[in-house]
């Protein structure tokens, strides 16, 4: 990851430079899991299933010699090596959000399943804001999936997320992953999911109808004919 790395494009470009640097296959997907906070290792391996321990160890301390990544070490009562985004690295953000809005409408006939993260699922809306549907929006959401706490924040057109609660927040949803995907994408009904017992939602039912706009999938006709 290094201007001398056999890797290395050599060319006088700042696209070709930029992929010198985070180019090589699974880098962005960890920057992208270091999005929500601080990650131990094992936790970064259990969430890129496929990657070799030898490969994530040499990813990571390329971001961290590119000054994209650093480790800290937590305080007691749960001592623990973390890594994190520095502020250089936080401009990753940027580019994960950038490649999500491309990739969306790939996504195809994929359904949430097992081998899917609630965090990426969250990580997901941030791609997913549709800005014009909503314009001048200023509303912060908790959510709430397998047991996990979430805010999304919604504030002069950009999105933040992250974990934990949003005390004072328009919209709190409880929900499993399956059906917040169906819901965004309009497969099912809030009145529905609610009757299924798959859903309860506390605030204005115009704070729900909102965050289902601003975060809309588009439909699966849609991704497949993509």
């Amino acid at each position: 990851m290094s201007s001398t790395s056999k890797r290395a494009y050599g060319q006088f470009c700042p696209v070709a430079r930029a992929l010198d640097l985070v180019g090589d296959r699974w880098t962005l997907l960890i920057a992208r899991d270091l999005i929500l906070g601080p990650k131990r290792y094992t936790d970064l391996r259990k969430g890129l299933p496929g990657i070799a321990s030898d490969l994530l160890t040499a990813r990571l301390r390329g971001l961290e010699a590119a000054g994209f990544v650093q480790r800290r070490t937590l305080p007691p009562p749960a001592p623990a090596t973390v890594y994190e985004l520095t502020e250089r690295g936080w401009s990753l953000a940027r580019v994960v959000e950038t490649l999500g809005r491309f990739g969306l409408p790939y996504v195809g006939d994929a359904v949430f399943d097992e081998g899917a993260t609630v965090d990426r699922l969250v990580l997901a809306l941030i791609p997913c804001f549709q800005e014009d549907a909503v314009p001048g929006l200023d509303e912060t959401y908790e959510l709430e999936l397998a047991g996990q706490a979430f805010r999304v924040a919604v504030k002069a057109g950009a999105v933040e997320v992250a974990h934990g609660a949003a005390p004072g927040a328009a919209l709190k949803l409880s929900t499993d992953p399956a059906t917040l995907v169906g819901l965004l994408r309009r497969e099912i009904s809030p009145s529905e999911a609610a009757a299924a017992g798959n859903l309860a939602a506390e605030g204005a039912d115009q704070a729900l109808e909102r965050f289902l706009t601003a975060f809309a999938w588009p439909p699966r006709e849609a991704l497949i004919a993509a």
